[in-house]
Order: structure tokens, then C-alpha cells, then sequence
């Protein structure tokens, strides 16, 4: 046999098998059995048809291989095997075209899934998406194109899920518009609170579906490189959020969309302007008592206050009346201030309870309790008042009853010009008022003969005293209200201090301000944003310097009290180091006030012992451990003795 037939037959076979084994492949690709399935056949019996010529041509005689006239008839079949395949793969052409057409339509859907879908993937899978998207412009193999696109659509499909699940966990709304505010997607508390579906919002601008504001929040089109500041949005609703929007780019820097977040602060919001009103009030207070401690006489004494109130920018009237006790049940004016002279001209000139006479004044003398109007032009109940409440602008009014001894003899009434002004922390802080306006009327009538008749006016001290810890202790909750602490740390911390001090031997009085000093000592976290109070991770630098500034925001809001007890300076200096290695001035020694060197203890035990983002609950020895470490350099040694005999020796129970 010569060498050119042995290497053709040679080749013949292994083209012919090669050939059979990417038809088999072909199945796999296609789908397409019988086609490749002949062909496969077709050429495996011409590479057999080869392999025994070759064996005839060398004198082996192997089985089969004896019968010439089979070798001979091998190809025959072969070749119709072929046919048959070639038969059945026209359809597989016809096909192509409409492959080529899902191909294009399956390229269109990769290109135009959104960015979120290659946040899990690598960098190879990345480039591979990117470079088969640019490729499909240009034409591929339909075959590798439609087995890549298969898996990427699912993968597409699993991330799209899992992006949703995520976007959907954030509890706050987000939403996701283009350089036209339309939308693109939302997550679950958007379309909570605009109450419709992902399928009703897309493509719609944002401002019409929520917040429904009329035009956009802030114009992007007009500034797209920079993100926003937090912006206050306030809805006709009377809730309030905060504003903070994020441009996406993509990675050639080109704009892509907008990520909006709007979280609710209503609450925060008015619980700040509650502090203030608070504050503005225990101001009017205590310059009361300070200007009738001064005052000769009870008229003198009475239009002192109204001028103070009144001064204050609280409030738009203040009325004093004495209840007469004749007939027509007349009301006495002894003092008044106001915009003007038509003002202390009050609707009704009776304390009378009857429904054409019936007004906030009257309503707390015939009580004996405090009144609240919180809209005074639309409450029919006091619709004898409107037409005054409109002619002097004034939109609510409380009226508190006055005591002398222990009976009512007249009452005071103070009008805003704002609807539902008075909170009920702000009417604990009048009725410390009105209880020190009736101490010094009783006062003034009093003699010695008479002191058994001041003992309904201790009885109203100690009812101050109660109002005030209630306002103070509702600062408390809103404060723990933005903390994810599972316990009530500030209260905590104010039970702690005060059992320490009385370990220490110091005066109830001194102790008790030292329980209130404990209870405010993080009154300043209100203004410290709450997702920097709820962070979990780390703190950077910034968040560090934000969340140190509670200590001032704390004096800030306090240092106007007028009261007993140093609670700003406590507020301010708590988180200050013997060793001067504190915050915010890095006081040592001497120059901390006893009341915080107590609360920097109490503060330091209930952090440890209770559970936090940065620790586990350790318990009491660990914490008793860690107050006992720095014994001497951060804290003060008395204190820190008192702390442990209380808890090792006289076994004292966190409450």
C-alpha cells in the first residue's frame, strides 16, 4: 500500500470521527437530536468504512473486516445516514433566522437590565457580560450567545430578587428616578405611604405621587454632579422629613439616575420644639417667682406675671380673673397683658357654666382643673369665644385655676396664637406656674395665725415637684425612643447616681437633682442624627465629632432652667476625665462638678453592664471591673468606692 493512500484513509477517519463527536456536541447545543444524530452515525460508518479498507489494503483480516462486500457497502449506508441528516437539519436552518431574532431581542434585555444586576458579580463575569453585549452589535455564534444568555437571564432573575429584597428591608422610603424625576423603582415603605403599586408609579414623576408636592424637591437638572444637603420637606399632612438625594454616574462618568431617601423625623421635630417651649415656659416660671418675690402688693404681683408671660413670645394673652361669688357669678379682672387693650376684653364676664357663656377661665374655676382648648375657633363647645379668638388672632387657649389656701378664688388664661400649642409637658410646666402664682397670693393674705391654711400649698409644692420629673422623664422617653439600647439607659442611669450619692452621704435634695441630672444627661443626643445613634460598625471621625457634641447641645438646652439643681453643667461635663483625657474641654480634677463625677460612674456601670452595638451584655462585675480600673485616673476614688460597696456589700439591684 503506498503511503499517500494510508495517509488518506488515515485522515478520513480521524476527520470522519472528529466530525462525529461535534455533531454529538450539537445535540447538546441545539436541542436537535435526529439531525445529528444521523450525521453522527453517517460519519462514524465512513470512518469504520475507512479503518477497514486500510486493515484490507495491509493484509488484516479481522472479523467484519473479512467481508469485502460489507466493507464495500459500508459507505453506501453511510451516505443515506448523511442525507437523512441533512434532511432533518433544514429545520434547524429555517430556524436560524427567528434565533438570530431572540438572540437580538435576549441582547436588547441584557443591555437595558438595570446596573444593580452586576453588584454580585466579579470582575471576569463583568467583562464577559460587557464584551457579549458588544459583540451581538456585531454578530456571534447564536449558539454561544443563546447558552450564555440562558444563564445570564437567570442570574439577571436571582439578583433582580435578591437587589428588591434588600431595596424592600430599608425601612425609610427610597426611590429611584431619572434627569426627568420619572420614576424608575421604589421599595416597599414608598409605595406604603403613597398607597399604590410598583406597576402604578413607574414612569410618573415623583412629586405626583408622593410627596405630593407639585414640583420637585430639588432640581437636579440644574446642578446633576453634586448630591443634596438634607433639605426639610413638610407635607399639608403636618408630617415632616428629611430630604437627601444621591446622583448615580456610570462608570465613563456619564449621569444615570437619582436614589432618593426621605426619612421621617415628625416626631424628633416636635419633641425639639417641645423642649424649646418647655425651656421658653420654666424661663416664664421662674422669672415669675422671681418677680413676686419682689412684689409689695397682689396687683403689682399678678400684672408682673401677665407682662412676663406675655413677653416671653409664648403666649398672645395672659388673663388673671378673681371669681366672685354673687349672682350673676361675675369674673373680676385683676391683671392683663396683651397686643392690645380690645384684648383683655374677654367674651364673658362669668365664670358661669352654661353653654352661652361657657370659656376656658370659667371652665377651670368651676373644676378646679386645668382647661385645654387646642383650636379654639372651631371647638363648638366654646363657640362663644370665636369671634374674640378671630378679632385677636388667637387659635388655642388653657385656662388654670387659682388657689388660695385650699379653695379656688379666681383663675388665669393664656391664648397662642398657634392651634394645639400646648403639649401636655408644657401644661405640667404651667401648672407650676399657676401653683406658684396661688403660693404668693396665699402668701400675701396670709398671718401667723393662718399657717395652717399653707398646707394645701405643700401639698401643691410637692405637685410641682411631681410635674416637673413627669416633664422630665417624657424628655427621657423620646430620647430612648432613638436609641436601639434594649434598656432604658438614661432612667437607669439616674437610679444608679442617686443610690450612689446617698451611699456617699449626700443630702436627699442634692441626691435627688443628681437623679434628674441622670435622666437628662443625653438630652443633647436629640439633636445627634439617629442613624449615627443606631450605627452598628465603627464610627468615622466625623460621626465621632457629632456624636461628642451631645455633651454641648445638652448645656445648650438646659443651662436656661432656673432651677435647684446644676443639670447643664452635669449634661455638659459627664463624659470628662479625672486625668483631663474627656471630652468637650478636657476638664481635670476639681473642675468637674461633683454631679458629673457621679454620673460619669453611674453612666459607665449601666453602658457595660447592659447590652450595646459595640458589646454583649458583660453584667455588673465586669462593669464594677472597668469603674475600678480607673479609679483615681478617670474617675473620682470616693465615688467609685461608693459604687462598689453598693453593689459588692449591700447587694444593690439594678431597678
Amino acid at each position: 500500500m503506498h503511503l499517500e493512500e494510508f495517509l488518506l484513509h488515515s485522515t478520513g477517519i480521524v476527520l470522519a470521527v472528529a466530525a462525529a463527536l461535534w455533531a454529538l456536541r450539537l445535540i447538546r447545543l441545539t436541542g436537535k437530536t435526529k439531525a445529528w444524530l444521523f450525521m453522527a452515525a453517517g460519519l462514524v460508518l465512513l470512518a469504520a468504512s475507512s479503518l477497514g479498507q486500510l486493515l484490507v489494503h495491509r493484509g488484516v483480516t479481522v472479523g467484519l473486516f473479512t467481508h469485502l462486500a460489507l466493507i464495500d457497502a459500508v459507505p453506501v449506508f453511510a451516505y443515506a445516514l448523511l442525507l437523512a441528516g441533512v434532511v432533518f437539519s433544514g429545520t434547524i436552518f429555517r430556524e436560524r433566522k427567528a434565533g438570530l431574532e431572540l438572540l437580538e431581542e435576549q441582547l436588547q434585555r441584557l443591555r437595558l437590565a438595570p446596573p444593580e444586576v452586576e453588584m454580585g458579580m466579579t470582575a471576569s463575569e463583568r467583562a464577559t457580560r460587557h464584551a457579549l453585549i458588544k459583540a451581538g452589535k456585531n454578530g456571534v455564534s447564536i449558539l454561544t450567545a443563546l447558552e450564555y444568555l440562558k444563564h445570564e437571564e437567570r442570574r439577571i432573575a436571582r439578583m433582580l430578587q435578591e437587589w428588591q429584597a434588600t431595596f424592600d428591608a430599608i425601612t425609610i422610603p427610597v426611590f429611584v428616578y431619572d434627569r426627568t424625576y420619572r420614576l424608575i423603582r421604589a421599595n416597599r415603605a414608598y409605595l406604603e405611604r403613597a398607597g399604590r403599586t410598583a406597576k402604578d408609579i413607574v414612569g410618573k414623576p415623583y412629586f405626583e405621587i408622593f410627596p405630593k408636592l407639585g414640583s420637585p424637591i430639588i432640581d437636579l437638572a440644574q446642578n446633576p454632579e453634586k448630591s443634596t444637603p438634607n433639605s426639610e420637606v413638610r407635607l399639608a399632612t403636618g408630617e415632616i422629613f428629611l430630604s437627601k438625594n444621591y446622583p448615580i454616574y456610570s462608570e465613563s462618568n456619564e449621569y444615570r439616575y437619582t436614589l432618593h431617601t426621605l426619612q421621617e423625623v415628625t416626631l424628633v421635630k416636635q419633641a425639639e420644639k417641645s423642649i424649646r417651649r418647655i425651656r421658653l415656659a420654666l424661663k416664664v416660671v421662674a422669672g415669675c417667682t422671681h418677680e413676686m418675690l419682689r412684689a409689695g402688693d397682689e396687683t403689682h404681683m399678678l400684672q408682673t406675671v401677665c407682662r412676663v408671660v406675655v413677653n416671653s413670645g409664648l403666649y398672645r394673652v395672659a388673663w388673671i380673673g378673681n371669681a366672685e361669688h354673687d349672682k350673676d357669678k361675675s369674673l373680676r379682672l385683676l391683671a392683663f397683658h396683651g397686643p392690645s387693650q380690645d384684648a383683655g376684653q374677654l367674651p364673658n364676664s362669668t365664670w358661669a357654666n352654661t353653654e352661652d357663656s361657657r370659656s376656658p377661665i370659667g371652665e377651670a374655676i368651676n373644676t378646679g382643673k386645668t382647661c385645654v382648648v387646642p383650636d379654639l375657633i372651631h371647638d363648638p363647645k366654646f363657640r362663644n369665644c370665636q369671634r374674640y379668638a378671630v378679632k385677636n388672632h388667637l387659635a388655642s387657649a388653657v385656662g388654670l385655676p387659682l388657689y388660695q389656701g385650699a379653695d379656688v378664688w379666681g383663675g388665669l388664661v393664656l391664648y397662642s396664637d398657634e392651634p394645639f400649642a400646648f403639649s401636655d409637658e408644657e401644661i405640667d410646666v404651667l401648672e407650676i406656674l399657676s401653683a406658684s402664682i396661688s403660693f404668693g397670693i396665699t402668701a400675701l393674705h396670709s398671718t401667723p395665725g393662718d399657717k395652717p391654711g399653707l398646707q394645701p400649698m405643700v401639698l401643691k409644692r410637692d405637685e410641682t415637684r411631681a410635674n416637673l420629673e413627669k416633664i422630665i422623664i417624657t424628655l427621657e422617653t423620646v430620647i430612648e425612643a432613638r436609641h436601639p439600647y434594649p434598656s432604658p439607659h438614661q432612667r437607669l442611669v439616674g437610679d444608679i447616681g442617686m443610690a450612689i450619692a446617698l451611699e456617699m452621704g449626700l443630702p436627699d435634695e442634692q441626691a435627688y437633682g443628681i437623679r434628674l441630672a441622670g435622666i437628662l444627661h443625653d438630652v443633647g443626643e436629640i439633636k445627634v442624627p439617629e442613624e449615627i445613634l443606631r450605627k452598628t460598625g465603627g464610627l468615622t471621625e466625623d460621626e465621632r465629632e457629632q456624636l461628642q457634641r451631645h455633651t454641648q447641645e445638652g448645656y445648650e438646652i438646659l443651662r436656661e432652667l432656673d432651677l435647684p439643681w446644676p443639670l447643664a453643667q452635669t449634661a455638659l461635663q459627664h463624659h470628662e476625665r479625672l486625668d483631663g483625657s474627656g471630652y468637650p474641654n478636657g476638664l481635670t480634677g476639681e473642675k468637674i462638678v461633683l454631679e458629673a463625677k457621679i454620673i460619669a460612674v453611674a453612666d459607665t456601670i449601666e453602658a457595660v453592664s447592659h447590652q450595646r452595638q459595640s458589646h454583649p451584655r458583660l453584667g455588673i462585675p465586669a462593669a464594677l471591673a472597668e469603674v475600678e480600673k480607673g479609679k483615681g485616673t478617670l474617675f473620682d476614688p470616693a465615688v467609685v468606692e461608693a459604687a462598689l460597696r453598693l453593689f459588692r456589700e449591700k447587694g444593690y439591684q439594678v431597678p
